[in-house]
C-alpha cells in the first residue's frame, strides 16, 4: 500500500486478539491526536480496529462487551478486508477473547463509516486461509437464513450469498480473480445478515473452540458446519433452500470437504471434551435463542461427537 501525503501510525494487530491486547494497542495510540482509524485486513484486524475506534481513556474494553454497551462514535472508521470470509467490513459485531471464550461487542456505532471491497486484495492467499474464511461467509449465510428472525429480505440476501459461494468456491482455491470476486461477495452479503439477524449454533460452538484452543475462527466454525447442516436436513426452509439453489446442500458441502481435506475436532480436542464443549455452548442463549429449530444440550452434544 502506498500512502503518500498521509501521517499515519501502524498497529501491527495480532490473530484473534483479546481484551489485553486491545489495551496494548490503545496505549500505543492514546495521546496521539488521529482523525480516523484505516483497517486492512482480515477479520481480527477489521474487530480490533472498530474497538479501537470507540476507545478512550475513560472506557474499559470489558464495558463494551455484550448488546449496546457503546456510548458513541469518537473515530472515523475505514474497513478495507483482505480476506472473504468476516464480513465485519458490514457488521455491528467485533470479536474478542475474554475470560477464556469469545466475547462479543454488538453495537451500531462500530459499524464501519466507509467498507472498501477489491478482489485484487485477496489474491493469493494460502489455500487453508482461502478455505476456511470462505467457509466463514457461507455460515454467516446459511445461519441467518435459518433463524426464526428471518424476514424475505434477509432470506433473499442469504440465498444470493450461498449461490456465490457454490459458484465461486472452487475459482477461489485456484486462485482465480472471478473466484476471489464472489467470495467477497458472499462475505459480504454475510455480513449484512448477521448484522440484520445475527448467527446461531455454528458462532455459539465455534467461539468456545476457537477461544480454548487458539484456532482461526473460519476453521473452527467449518468443524461444525456439516453437523449443522444435518441438524436441518428435514426441515422444509432448508429443503426450499436445495431447490433454490438446485443442489442437494448437504452432499456438495460434503464433497467440497472432501475435496479440500478440512480438519476435524479431533485434530484439537480429545473425545471427553465433547460433553464440556456442548455445555458451554448450550450456555450461549443470545445466539441459541435465535435457531429456527430448538435444539437441546443433547443434540448439540451430538454435533460436536459428529466433528471429531
Amino acid at each position: 500500500f502506498k500512502f503518500n501525503g498521509l501521517n499515519l501510525y501502524h498497529l501491527k494487530i495480532s490473530p484473534e486478539p483479546c481484551v489485553d491486547d486491545i489495551y496494548k494497542y490503545f496505549d500505543k495510540i492514546r495521546d496521539l491526536n488521529f482523525d480516523y482509524v484505516l483497517a486492512i485486513g482480515g477479520g481480527s484486524v477489521l474487530d480490533a480496529a472498530k474497538i479501537l475506534s470507540v476507545m478512550d481513556k475513560d472506557r474499559k474494553v470489558e464495558g463494551l462487551i455484550g448488546m449496546d454497551k457503546v456510548k458513541g462514535r469518537i473515530k472515523t472508521l475505514i474497513a478495507i478486508p483482505t480476506t472473504h470470509g468476516s464480513g465485519s467490513e458490514v457488521t455491528k459485531y467485533a470479536v474478542l477473547k475474554f475470560q477464556g471464550l469469545k466475547q462479543t461487542v454488538v453495537s451500531d456505532f462500530i459499524v464501519p463509516d466507509y467498507a472498501l471491497i477489491d478482489e485484487n486484495l485477496v489474491m493469493n492467499q494460502p489455500a487453508e486461509l482461502t478455505f476456511y474464511t470462505s467457509i466463514d461467509a457461507f455460515c454467516h449465510n446459511i445461519e441467518a437464513y435459518l433463524s426464526k428472525v428471518s424476514h424475505p429480505l434477509t432470506d433473499l440476501n442469504c440465498v444470493n450469498g450461498m449461490k456465490f459461494f457454490f459458484d465461486g468456491i472452487d475459482a477461489a482455491m485456484e486462485n482465480k480473480i472471478s473466484g476471489r470476486k464472489k467470495m467477497l461477495v458472499c462475505s459480504v452479503l454475510g455480513g449484512i445478515a448477521i448484522t440484520n439477524i445475527r448467527t446461531n449454533l455454528i458462532h455459539a460452538l465455534s467461539h468456545v473452540v476457537g477461544a480454548e484452543k487458539e484456532i482461526s475462527h473460519g476453521l473452527a466454525n467449518a468443524l461444525f458446519l456439516r453437523g449443522y447442516l444435518k441438524f436441518y436436513k428435514g426441515d422444509e426452509k432448508f429443503k426450499k433452500l436445495g431447490k433454490i439453489l438446485n443442489i442437494d446442500i448437504i452432499k456438495r458441502t460434503d464433497e467440497i470437504y472432501e475435496k479440500y481435506n478440512t480438519k476435524q475436532l479431533c485434530d484439537f480436542a480429545a473425545q471427553s471434551e465433547i460433553r464440556h464443549i456442548a455445555e458451554l455452548t448450550y450456555e450461549n442463549k443470545r445466539l441459541l435463542s435465535i435457531m429456527k429449530k430448538e435444539i437441546s444440550k443433547e443434540e448439540i452434544e451430538r454435533i460436536v461427537a459428529e466433528a471429531m
